[in-house]
């Protein structure tokens, strides 16, 4: 991995990259800063990976090597937290209850609600997921292998 230099202006890529690969992870990272860009193999087959830092959050861009995103996803998000069974809505509560069977309720926890769709973007199909407060936690590429050749 490379990382990229401080004084660079956001979406700079400093390092020897296929026109295709820069022009994509460019536009994925349109409003963020590219921090850090390498090369990955993945079953065989060489693909760009760069972390970009966009308000505050870091994203992982996958990109093959003829400038088709592959997986944009963010890292290291928290979906959930713990809450203690008093914390949580009553119906909730009562369910868990009722569905331990008398057993004791431990470790309950919030998820996080997740919203997802399929799209196309450039002719190629993606299914993507946010948050509740439409931030991006996931956009992966959905076509067969065949499909991508």
């Amino acid at each position: 991995m490379v990382r990229a230099q401080d004084e660079k202006p956001a979406n700079t890529i400093a390092v020897e990259v296929p026109a295709a690969v820069k022009a994509a992870i460019q536009k994925e990272a349109e409003g963020g800063r590219i921090v850090e860009l390498g090369r990955v193999n993945e079953d065989g087959k060489q693909q760009y990976e760069a972390t970009v830092s966009h308000e505050g959050l870091e994203y992982s861009v996958r990109v093959d090597l003829r400038g088709v995103v592959v997986r944009v996803e963010l890292k290291s998000y928290n979906d959930g937290e713990d809450q203690s069974l008093a914390q949580l809505p009553a119906a909730v509560r009562d369910s868990f209850k009722k569905l331990a069977r008398g057993g004791n309720v431990e470790n309950s926890r919030r998820q996080r609600l997740s919203y997802s769709c399929e799209t196309r973007i450039d002719g190629r199909r993606y299914a993507i997921t946010t948050d509740e407060q439409g931030r991006l936690l996931k956009k992966e590429l959905q076509q067969d292998e065949d499909e991508n050749k």
